[in-house]
Parts: C-alpha cells; sequence; structure tokens
C-alpha cells in the first residue's frame, strides 16, 4: 500500500506538468507564429483573402513623433497644435525602450511623444476587432481612426501635466474601411525606462476576448490560491505546539508571491485598486517580490540547516533588507534604473535555493522528490521572470503554473514530513526495546575493552621495544612482542564488535560503486605480507578480465581483509590463493588456504556469532568467533553470499559472490583518463568543464601557466579524479591526470615540473604502496611528496603506506578543506627543500674564497714585474671569475653550455699562471655543444680537481676536460686528473660537502642533476691513480 501511495505521488506531478504544458501550447497557439512586422509604419495584413485568424503582436517599425503629443485631427489637417506639420522623428522598433531629446538635445527615457501605425486590414466579413495594451510606460493615451478607445493615466508634456498610470486592458473597435489609423500618446517621467515596451495584441474580438479571459482567469486562479495556502499555513503554524519554523516562512512565501502575481502580468489588483497612486502601486510590485525572496531564503534556510550555510543566508537578509528601504524610501525614477542589478541579485538567490533543493535531493534526503521538483519549477519562475523583462510575453504563463507548481510540491514535502514524523513516533518504542537489549549485550562483551587503556598499552610496549627504556634483553623484547601483538588483536576485536553492533542495528550504509578487485586483492595480499611473518606463499589467480563489481569499496576491503586473515590464522605453512570467475552476473571470489580445515559438522555455525569451529581454537589462536559473523552480513549487505568448503586437516575455501558492476559504470570505472596537461586539446567530458574552470581562475588571478605548481592524479576511478580535479584546478594549480600507475611513472619519466603526486592505494596492476616504492627509487621525500587516498583506516594500512615513502595519509571520502590543506603542506615542503638547493648554489656562486683570491693577486703582482700584458690578461680572467661568483640576482636554472666553459677556463688560466708547470691542462671539448646547462655544474668540479687533486702531487700533475655530444639536446662531460685518488671514506665526505673544497662539495651537483635530468654524479677514484668525475646532461624531464 505505501509503495502504490508513493508511486502515485509522482504521476500526479507529471500530470500537472502535462496539464500546464497543455494549456500553454493552447494559450500560445492563439497568437500566431507567423505575423508580419510593420515596416516604416504601416502593418499589411491584407495579403490573400484570408481572414484575420487568431491575435498577433503589433511589432515592427511605428512612425514615432519625439516630443511632440499629437491628436488624430493633427495629422487629418496636416498642423499639430503646436503649429505646423507634425514632425516624424524616425521610426521605433516595437516593442522598446525609447530614447527621446530633452531640451538639451540628449537622449533620455524622460519626455513624451506620440506613436502611429497604419493597418491595412483583411477582408473579412466581421470588421469588429481588439486591441490588448500590457505595458506603456507610464501613461498613454489610444486613438483608433481618430477614435479614443483607451488610456492609462493622462499625458502631458512636463512632468506636472502628467498623470501615471500603467494597468493593461483590452479594447475593441469596429473598423469602417480596409485600413485602421493607430495613434498611441505617450509621456513617461517616472519610470527608468519608457515607451511602447511590450507588445500590443491585435485580433479579432473573439480572439482577443478569449485571450484576455484566460489570461485574468489564470493570474486570479494562481493568486488567490497562493493567498489561500498562506493563509493556511499560517493558521497551521499557530495551532501547532513545536511552532515548525519552516510553515511560518512558506506561509507568508505564499502571501508574498500572491502579491507578487497580482502585482504583475494582468495587475489586477490595479484592476480592484483604481485609484492606487502609480508610485505606490510600483512599490508595491518591487517590494513583494523583495518580501517573497526574503521568506524564501528563510524557509529554505529553516528547511535544509544541514546544506544551507547561515553566513550565506545573512549576507541574503541584509541584501534584502538593503533593498527594501531603499524601494521604501526612494523614488520609482531611482530605484528603476537598477532594474538589472535587481534581476541578478534575485537570479543569484533563487538559484542558491534551487542549489539547495536539488543537494536534498541528490543527497536523498527526506522529501527528495519534491525538492528535485521544487528545484525544477523555480528553475522555470526564474526563466519565465527574465524572458517576460525582455518583452516575451507569452513566456509570463509560464510563472503562475510554476509558483502553483512549487507551493504543491513544498505542500506534499511538508505533509510528508509530518506523516514521517507520525510514524516515526509509532516505531521509536520497538526500536528502544530492541536498542536497550542489544545494549546489554553489547556492553557486557565490551566493558572490559576499552579502546583507551588498549591503545595506551601498546604504545608503551611498542616504545619500549623500540629502546625508550634502554637496551632490552632478548626475553623481554619477546615478552613485549606478545603484549603489543595480544593488544592489536584486541583492538581488531572491539572493530568487529563495533561492527557487529552497527549490522544488528542496521546502521551501516553501503557507499555502492564499480569496485576493482584485482587492485583490492593486491594491495591486501601485499600488506599480509608485508606485516606478517610467516612461511606463506600468497598467489593471486584472479583473471586480469575480471569485470568491476558494484559494491561499497571499503567494505569489500573489510570482507577480504577478514577472509585472507582468517586464513592467514590458520594456516602456519603453505599457501593461501585467491581466485575468481564472473558468472551470470555475479563475481564469485574465493579465498583458499592450506591450514587446519573446519570439521563438516562446524561449517554452518562458524558463521554464527560468537561461535568458532572448536572450543579449542579459542586458546590456541584466539578471538571471539565475530569476524566471520561479520563479513557474512556484509556479503548479504551487497546482496550476496557466503559459502565455505573444508576438509579437516588440510585446508578451507571460503566464498563469497558480489554483483557484477552496469555496463555503463564499468565503463566509467575504467575509462580512459588524459595524461595531458591542463587544460587538454580536443578536452573530453570530465576535462571539458575543469578546462573551462581552470581557464576561469587563471584569468582571475592573472597568473601564467608556468607559475602554476603541477600536480599528478592518479586514481583509476573516472568520478574520483573528477572530482579532485575540480578541486585542485579551483585553487589554480596544473594538474596531470593517469588512470594507474605504469601510466603515472611514464608521465614521472617525461615530464620534470610534477611538483607533488596525489595517489590512490587501490588500483589494478600496481597498487599504491607499487607505484610510491617506483617513486622513492628516484626521489627522495622532499624532491616529489606523495599524498596517500585510500577507503582504509587501519594503521597496518598507513604504516605499510608510511614503509613505502608516502609523505601522508588521507582518507576517503576526501573533505575538500582537508585535502586542499594538506596539499598546500606538501608543497610548500617541496618548495623549502628546493629553495635549500638554491641557497646552496647562491652561496657557492657568492662565497669568496680568500686563498684564492689572494693567491691570484700575489700571482698578478709578481707576473706584472716581468709580463704585464700577461698580467693584464691574468686580471681580466680574475674579473670574470668574480663576475660569475658575486652575481646574487642571477636566478637561472639554465645557461649556454659555453658560458659555463667560459668561467672554467677562467679559473685554470689564473690557476695555470699561479702553479706554472705544475699544472698541465688539457682540453677535449667537441664543437657545437652550446646546449643549456644548470650553473656552476662544472667549475666547481674542475676546482676540486686541481685543489684535491692534481697540485698534491709535489711533481705537479694533469687536469683534462673532455665533452661529447650524448644525443638531442645531451652531452658527457668528465674531469679527470692524475692525483692521489680518493679513498671511499674521503669519497663520500666530498660528495657531501666540505669546507675545504667548494663549500656545499658534490652534493649540491648531484642533487641538480637527479632532479633536472634523473642522472648521478658518476665518481671513479683509486689511490695513487687519480679521479675521474662524469656528468651526463641531458634535455631537461
Amino acid at each position: 500500500m505505501y509503495r502504490a501511495k508513493q508511486a502515485l505521488i509522482p504521476v500526479l506531478l507529471i500530470l500537472f506538468l502535462a496539464a500546464g504544458c497543455w494549456y500553454l501550447t493552447f494559450s500560445n497557439r492563439m497568437i500566431s507564429s507567423d505575423a508580419p512586422e510593420a515596416t516604416q509604419g504601416t502593418l499589411d495584413l491584407s495579403g490573400g483573402n484570408r481572414e484575420l485568424e487568431g491575435i498577433l503582436p503589433l511589432n515592427g517599425q511605428w512612425e514615432f513623433y519625439g516630443n511632440q503629443l499629437l491628436a488624430p485631427e493633427d495629422f487629418a489637417s496636416g498642423d499639430s497644435a503646436g503649429g505646423g506639420a507634425p514632425r516624424l522623428t524616425g521610426y521605433a522598433d516595437i516593442p522598446s525602450s525609447w530614447k527621446v531629446a530633452d531640451e538639451e538635445g540628449k537622449a533620455s527615457s524622460y519626455g513624451f511623444g506620440t506613436y502611429r501605425l497604419t493597418i491595412r486590414l483583411p477582408h473579412t466579413d466581421d470588421p469588429r476587432y481588439g486591441i490588448v495594451v500590457n505595458n506603456i510606460k507610464t501613461s498613454h493615451r489610444l486613438f483608433a481612426d481618430g477614435v479614443q478607445i483607451g488610456s492609462g493615466g493622462h499625458p502631458g508634456e512636463s512632468r506636472s501635466d502628467t498623470e501615471a498610470k500603467n494597468v493593461p486592458y483590452a479594447r475593441y473597435y469596429e473598423a469602417n474601411g480596409e485600413t485602421l489609423q493607430l495613434l498611441v500618446q505617450v509621456a513617461n517621467y517616472q519610470y527608468a525606462s519608457g515607451g511602447i515596451t511590450h507588445p500590443l495584441y491585435f485580433g479579432d474580438q473573439d480572439s482577443v476576448v478569449t485571450y484576455r479571459d484566460n489570461t485574468v482567469a489564470l493570474d486570479a486562479i494562481t493568486g488567490f490560491i497562493m493567498l489561500l495556502l498562506g493563509a493556511y499555513l499560517l493558521v497551521l503554524y499557530h495551532m501547532r505546539s513545536d511552532n515548525q519554523g519552516a510553515l511560518i516562512w512558506f506561509g507568508l512565501t505564499c502571501l508574498a508571491n500572491s502579491v507578487y502575481l497580482l502585482t504583475h502580468g494582468d495587475k489586477l489588483l490595479g484592476l480592484i485598486f483604481s485609484d492606487m497612486p502609480y508610485e505606490w502601486f510600483t512599490k508595491l510590485q518591487f517590494l513583494s517580490g523583495i518580501l517573497s525572496e526574503y521568506f524564501l531564503i528563510k524557509y529554505t534556510w529553516a528547511s535544509f540547516p544541514q546544506i544551507a550555510r547561515k553566513r550565506i543566508v545573512r549576507i541574503f537578509e541584509w541584501e534584502l533588507a538593503a533593498r527594501f528601504v531603499l524601494i521604501l524610501v526612494a523614488p520609482t525614477a531611482v530605484y528603476s534604473g537598477m532594474d538589472w542589478v535587481y534581476y541578478l541579485l534575485s537570479f543569484v538567490l533563487m538559484f542558491y535555493s534551487m542549489g539547495i533543493m536539488a543537494a536534498s535531493a541528490f543527497r536523498r534526503l527526506e522529501g527528495s522528490l519534491f525538492m528535485a521538483f521544487s528545484a525544477l519549477f523555480l528553475f522555470v519562475i526564474n526563466l519565465g521572470s527574465f524572458l517576460y523583462n525582455e518583452g516575451i510575453m507569452v513566456a509570463y504563463s509560464l510563472q503562475p503554473i510554476s509558483f502553483v507548481g512549487f507551493v504543491l510540491c513544498q505542500l506534499l514535502f511538508l505533509s510528508g514530513r509530518f506523516s514521517n514524523a507520525f510514524t516515526t513516533v509509532a516505531k521509536l518504542s520497538e526500536k528502544l526495546k530492541s536498542l536497550d537489549k542489544l545494549k546489554d549485550e553489547f556492553m557486557a562483551n565490551t566493558s572490559h575493552e576499552l579502546r583507551t587503556p588498549l591503545h595506551g598499552m601498546i604504545n608503551i610496549a611498542q616504545s619500549m621495544m623500540d629502546g625508550a627504556t634502554g637496551q632490552l634483553t632478548p626475553h623481554q623484547e619477546n615478552n613485549l612482542s606478545l603484549i603489543v601483538n595480544s593488544g592489536r588483536r584486541m583492538s581488531n576485536l572491539v572493530g568487529d564488535i563495533l561492527d557487529f553492533s552497527k549490522l544488528k542495528n542496521g546502521e551501516i550504509v553501503l557507499r555502492k560503486g564499480p569496485v576493482n578487485l584485482n587492485a583490492l586483492v593486491n594491495v591486501i595480499l601485499e600488506m599480509h605480507a608485508a606485516l606478517e611473518n610467516k612461511k606463506l606463499r600468497l598467489v593471486d589467480w584472479l583473471p586480469d578480465e575480471l569485470p568491476a563489481v558494484l559494491g561499497d569499496e571499503d567494505r569489500l576491503t573489510q570482507i577480504l581483509y577478514n577472509l585472507i586473515g582468517n586464513a592467514y590464522k590458520f594456516t602456519l605453512e603453505g599457501e593461501i590463493v585467491v581466485t575468481a570467475e564472473a558468472k551470470n552476473g555475479w563475481a564469485a571470489v574465493t579465498v583458499s588456504d592450506t591450514g587446519i580445515g573446519i570439521p563438516a559438522d562446524r561449517q554452518e555455525a562458524i558463521f554464527e556469532s560468537f561461535e568458532q569451529a572448536d572450543s579449542s581454537i579459542a586458546r590456541d589462536y584466539g578471538g571471539m568467533g565475530l569476524g566471520l559473523s561479520v563479513t557474512k552480513k556484509l556479503v548479504e549487505l551487497h546482496g550476496g553470499a557466503l559459502s565455505v568448503r573444508s576438509v579437516l586437516g588440510e585446508g578451507s575455501a571460503f566464498t563469497f559472490t558480489v554483483p557484477i558492476a552496469d555496463k555503463q559504470d564499468a565503463e566509467t570505472e575504467e575509462g580512459e583518463s588524459r595524461p595531458a596537461a591542463y587544460p587538454p586539446s580536443e578536452p573530453s567530458w570530465p576535462y571539458a568543464a575543469v578546462a573551462a574552470a581552470a581557464e576561469s581562475v587563471e584569468a582571475r588571478e592573472g597568473s601564467s601557466p608556468a607559475d602554476r605548481r603541477t600536480i599528478l592524479i592518479v586514481d583509476d576511478d573516472a568520478a574520483n579524479r573528477q572530482v579532485l580535479l575540480n578541486l585542485l584546478t579551483m585553487e589554480n594549480y596544473a594538474v596531470l591526470a593517469a588512470r594507474d600507475g605504469e601510466e603515472a611513472l611514464r608521465l614521472l619519466e617525461n615530464r620534470k615540473e610534477i611538483d607533488l603526486v596525489v595517489l590512490d592505494l587501490m588500483m589494478p596492476r600496481m597498487s599504491g604502496y607499487e607505484v610510491c616504492r617506483a617513486i622513492r627509487a628516484r626521489y627522495s621525500l622532499s624532491e616529489l611528496p606523495v599524498l596517500i587516498l585510500t577507503a582504509r583506516s587501519r594503521t597496518e594500512d598507513r604504516l605499510l603506506g608510511f614503509e613505502s615513502g608516502a609523505n601522508d595519509y588521507l582518507g576517503k571520502p576526501v573533505e575538500a578543506e582537508e585535502l586542499k590543506a594538506r596539499v598546500r603542506t606538501l608543497l610548500d615542503m617541496k618548495h623549502s627543500a628546493k629553495e635549500l638547493v638554491r641557497s646552496e648554489l647562491d652561496f657557492l656562486r657568492a662565497q669568496i674564497k680568500p686563498h684564492f683570491l689572494f693567491n691570484a693577486l700575489n700571482t698578478v703582482i709578481s707576473v706584472s714585474y716581468s709580463n704585464i700584458e700577461q698580467s693584464r690578461e691574468m686580471l681580466n680572467h680574475l674579473s670574470l671569475f668574480l663576475r660569475d661568483s658575486f652575481d646574487f640576482d642571477n636566478r637561472e636554472e639554465l645557461i649556454p653550455f659555453s658560458r659555463e666553459l667560459e668561467q672554467t677556463r677562467s679559473y685554470l688560466f689564473i690557476e695555470k699562471i699561479r702553479f706554472g708547470e705544475r699544472l698541465k691542462l688539457e682540453f677535449d671539448i667537441e664543437e657545437g655543444l652550446d646546449v643549456p646547462v644548470p650553473p656552476l655544474i662544472l667549475q666547481p668540479i674542475v676546482e676540486n680537481a686541481v685543489r684535491h687533486g692534481a697540485t698534491k702531487r709535489l711533481e705537479g700533475g694533469c687536469v683534462s676536460v673532455t665533452a661529447r655530444y650524448a644525443g638531442p639536446g645531451a652531452i658527457v662531460v668528465q674531469v679527470a686528473d692524475n692525483g692521489p685518488g680518493m679513498p671511499g671514506p674521503e669519497d663520500a665526505a666530498r660528495t657531501e660537502g666540505d669546507s675545504r673544497g667548494t663549500g656545499v662539495g658534490l652534493a649540491n651537483i648531484g642533487r641538480r642533476l637527479r632532479s633536472l635530468y634523473g642522472t648521478e654524479l658518476e665518481i671513479e677514484s683509486a689511490r695513487g691513480q687519480g679521479t675521474r668525475v662524469t656528468l651526463r646532461i641531458g634535455s631537461p624531464l
């Protein structure tokens, strides 16, 4: 019965929409869709012998006589009342807002004028016609063939002579000839826009009467329905003892909407209160809209406080209050000129309310169906209002129907809440009884296993094992290890009990989606292999073509973790095998072991709570028999089943089934990702939206892509990639995306600009652990940070992740602000490490080597006595060398090799003069090697070879520099000396840096080679034979 009622509601809403669409179609059919337009003041309807059918808008070019209020007789006599013939100032496009030249000749919305149109009538037996006037601002008189048939206010040639009034009406006239002359005198001194701003409709009398009756009836019905509903809700609010806040705000929204509907469209309140001044009627129009928006945002906040943000609601309240005061105290001419501002603010508020309602529907909150339809109706209301104010009159019919639809949905929503509240109260007593029983059972089994003291015990014992209290004996370490292992088993037991409690109480909600079982099993087996210490072989026989399954990734991980952990527990040696097969829309996953097995008569009982295969098992292996019970219930939550096959003494095989994901979902899960930089060329769907967002951020921040930090996202789930792309590109990061570990490693191999890797743990082929280890084989923690994302929260998972080289961990589902904060922290850490390397380079550039400078100057002085030209040349080389050494502002990462070679030659020229024949130099430089290289990559190595190599020998030595082409944009440079060579420890010291040499040694050069080219600084040395240092410099990665 309940399901039948639930199914009936959307049917009724669809019928309502169908009725509304039928009405719109019927009413719009009365308006001719192919009506001709006036040209130079003439509208020709006489084509053919057909009669006029329906009504048509009198759009097109009307004759316009600016600053002239002309009567029909002025055109008959050829002289206007002001003297002389009427002066045609141009043709005005109708509908549109006019611009009249004022006394100073400037175009203005304020003034007066006359519109004139000649209609050539069709041949008809019934010459009775009707004209519908909708919106002429702000006063007018209407003449047909010289006879005044309608007016709104009294137009005059000055503000004092003009009486404003603007209420739609219909007038009827019997034509006497083949043409009809329409004359409209218009004056406007009150509103920011004037003239005939909306179409006049013309047609045969019957059609006009029907059209007019329909529009008036629609406005009247919807307006009074709103009025009655608002009054009913306010009375209901007064009668309820708990004073539901949503009731009063929605009731007031209905009342405000009622006034809004009755002051717009056909403006029925203007007909009822015809003596109301135009100024106050216009204020009522604006104020009713503002009050409607205010009550709507308050109602949205009262209905969905968990979604709506109080700060945003408060901003809307202050904005609406400011508009209310402005309209209340200012004249119409002031606030009517800010129409677009009001519409924009109203659209923002309406779309915010619509977004809140849509969000409640997506979250499947109570009444989500009604909220989805409500959001749709709000959108139509906004659309209709915008189109109507743009002069599209038929769009106004959308508003009353949409208002009624919106109110109907909200009434159903509130009714559903009340009904559910009463139903909930009836069920609470029964639920409380069951919860009370469950509480007793739960507390009886866990009162002695509180988590805080348990974790304290584990941490204290672990710290002692780590040496916090000094060296331990093997016996003490073994005892502490037993304490830690027992504590961890108890901690897992507490987790099982909590899950058992939630399952029994129905509190676990699955977040289903496509899940790759290959990635899941890979990670779990890897974790067990890392944390266990048994002679077991882990075998993963899952087929590569196994399709994705539909389930909750976290809970499926728990199922597999429990089954594989159970196999570990009862298998001392042998193997554990995980297999799977897909059949008839289901995946059957089997975890088999070569353990102790289960007696046949106990194979069903092991799935019961607090049951084990044998009472001795608890003594020998521990546990309370909850793991398999929890696992079975989790499998059943997924719609599958868990079974066991076992032979005592030979092993067991547990098989569970889980549904296979739909093909469309599976394609989304395994869909291709683009490894291109952001924004990609020819973007496909998930990238197109984010590319546009990235462009908007770039435009807003004014930064170029080169200034942004680059983040690599690695996730096999397309939806997760999209979420991360959205979040990170909005923070002005450049984003790369890969769908698996192999693709991520290829990107890292080919791109040097990656600053951070955001890595999913569960991926096919290569798990997040394996990818992280591969990254750490090349990059240190500071060179390329890694942030791992996972739905798992067990300590073992996190520990293995950190051991694999992760910098940080973040649980799924990802909280946006936390993700942004962690990303910023890791990027700042990398930036600081990079700045340290750069600071070392700056220090290397800037430091003054007193002994070198002293020796060089002494050499210059001594040489100057004998060879002045050589001393000058030596000073020239010294100045070149010192120029680069003191170049503090040079922040270039790459310079031409010729420039680096020039500085090296300058240094060696000075040293050659100083040491004379004791220092021999050899250069073998291939021509055309002017490739970009890091600054100070060669000179410190040559200086090292001179100071610690060649000149350490009494008889002197030789330093050779060789450079060869090694491919496009790549060279190999070798610096060799025949000095005393380096032993192992000294080699390490010089690589890490020492005060005798370059100040930072060769460590800085090595770090820069790894960072830029992925190569190492190669040092070959033998005692008494010399040292060779090789640099492999290629195109930056």
